[in-house]
């Protein structure tokens, strides 16, 4: 069974609502405030517990652990130690028991091997991943249909090519 990882803020968790949620100033992620306002609001404890689903991501990461072996693959900040628990309570919230200990929380993802890492930056490892990046968020995989429409087609490709031998 191909593995398969996914981030956690910004692909399963919407980081940015909530940053927008408390700076309303901001324009978004482009505005050039936005590093700074994140420095100062993300080190709060408990910042990363309630973070409201990105639209799709569960039904996704469902659809997906049945038919892949699905790791979460989040980077947990330094800045805040609460993080580390905030990430593993949202998961067990949120993903239940179809992610029950599937959670890993690295600052190099470049250690790891699969079919694909889903994630919406190139930071951390991503860029030495052995896989492929599917950029969450990029013209090409703007939401989670995309992303499953790509992957799940691609697992009929391979399927459909093992039926023809």
């Amino acid at each position: 069974m191909e593995r398969i990882f996914i981030d956690m803020d910004g692909v399963l968790a919407d980081f940015d609502a909530k940053v927008m949620g408390i700076a309303t100033h901001l324009t978004g992620k482009d505005d050039p405030h936005w590093d700074a306002v994140v420095d100062l609001i993300e080190p709060q404890d408990g910042f990363y517990r309630d973070l409201k689903p990105v639209p799709g991501a569960v039904r996704a990461f469902k659809l997906l652990a049945s038919r892949f072996d699905v790791y979460i693959l989040s980077t947990a900040s330094w800045h805040n130690p609460s993080s580390w628990t905030d990430k593993r309570l949202w998961v067990e919230e949120h993903l239940g028991d179809v992610a029950h200990k599937r959670l890993i929380l690295s600052h190099n993802k470049g250690l790891f091997t699969g079919r694909a890492l889903i994630d919406d930056r190139s930071k951390n490892g991503v860029q030495e991943f052995t896989g492929e990046h599917i950029m969450f968020g990029s013209s090409k995989f703007p939401d989670w249909e995309s992303v499953l429409g790509y992957l799940m087609s691609n697992e009929l490709n391979s399927l459909n090519s093992l039926i023809n031998l």
